[in-house]
């Protein structure tokens, strides 16, 4: 057996599948640290899914279906912050609202546009080999040749993960997003901009999880079907707090959802005896599982930003 080549194919499809968990979770920390709940982060991905395969179905390029799934992420963040900052409306509310929406208006779109109720067609994707970003002298050393072939998706999530921990805590934006977050009251005192801070991170987060969605169609698969994202946002906020509202603990906490996706590929090429019987609809499920355990586990112990869920009204100050 090849353990080289069977470790870096199962950090390969681990990457792969904590993509688009890993968007979600970040889109998640960038919201919930200027104390705006998103739960939405499953319906955004799911129009971001869609809209991004109908803008590569146009167009044959993915980078369009990018483009269109952004500026639907951009605009249900919107739609989100103006029901939860402008007139300071039930965040758990709102969220469902459009998780609920999505389900129903993808299933119209997808008969409408495409006629069928499964699949969309088949369209250019970032995970062909004429998009995959090749690092061909790491290919045969362990672990590192995981990183040899990756779609631009999953390279964008793991830079983006150092990028919004440098945000957040380095840069006057990111301490203002924390600060409205913690204590918008004495935030507001120091002269900063509640509200339009909310904004930009509700906004930003949302345009986040929408690139979550994307790497389901046009990373992992090439096309968009009716169950997509599949719980994917779910589990993302899952992962945003087993990591603690931070980039990086979201980061951790994706792969290890993810390696539980992985380790039935693991299973069925070197299990033996009791672990080769499992069957492999409980390691599909392990993910859910993990996801329930870390939220019964963790939400009480964890602690979020104090102000995360207050609605915040401006003449109450």
């Amino acid at each position: 057996m090849n353990w080289t080549y069977l470790i870096n194919e199962s950090l390969k499809q681990m990457l792969d599948f904590a993509a688009p968990i890993l968007f979600a979770a970040l889109g998640g920390v960038i919201s919930e640290n200027s104390g705006v709940v998103n739960i939405a982060l499953e319906g955004i991905m799911r129009f971001a899914a869609f809209f991004g395969v109908w803008g590569a179905f146009n167009s044959g390029n993915p980078w369009v279906g990018l483009m269109w799934g952004v500026l639907i992420g951009a605009l249900l963040g919107a739609f989100h912050a103006y029901i939860t900052v402008k007139w300071a409306g039930d965040q758990i509310v709102s969220g469902v609202a459009i998780n609920v929406i999505a389900t129903a208006m993808i299933t119209y779109f997808l008969e409408w546009i495409f006629k069928t109720t499964g699949y969309s067609p088949t369209v250019a994707y970032f995970g062909s080999s004429k998009y995959l970003v090749n690092i061909n002298f790491i290919e045969n050393i362990p672990v590192l040749g995981a990183f040899s072939h990756l779609h631009i998706l999953i390279w964008i999530s793991l830079i983006l993960v150092f990028v919004l921990h440098f945000f957040l805590y380095h840069t006057v934006l990111g301490l203002r997003i924390r600060s409205v977050g913690e204590y918008p009251l004495a935030a507001e005192t120091l002269g900063v901009d509640v509200l339009k801070i909310k904004w930009i991170a509700v906004i930003l987060g949302s345009v986040i999880a929408a690139l979550g969605g994307v790497s389901l169609s046009l990373g992992t698969m090439s096309s968009f079907t009716n169950s997509m994202p599949s719980g994917k946002g779910f589990i993302g906020l899952a992962a945003m707090i087993f990591g603690k509202w931070t980039p990086i603990g979201a980061m951790l906490a994706s792969f290890l959802f993810a390696s539980a996706q992985v380790l039935q590929f693991l299973l069925q090429a070197i299990a033996k005896g009791i672990a080769a019987k499992i069957p492999v609809g409980f390691y599909l499920a392990l993910p859910y599982i993990l996801t329930i355990g870390a939220l019964v586990g963790v939400v009480g112990k964890a602690v979020a930003p104090a102000a995360d869920g207050v609605p915040y009204k401006k003449e109450e100050s």
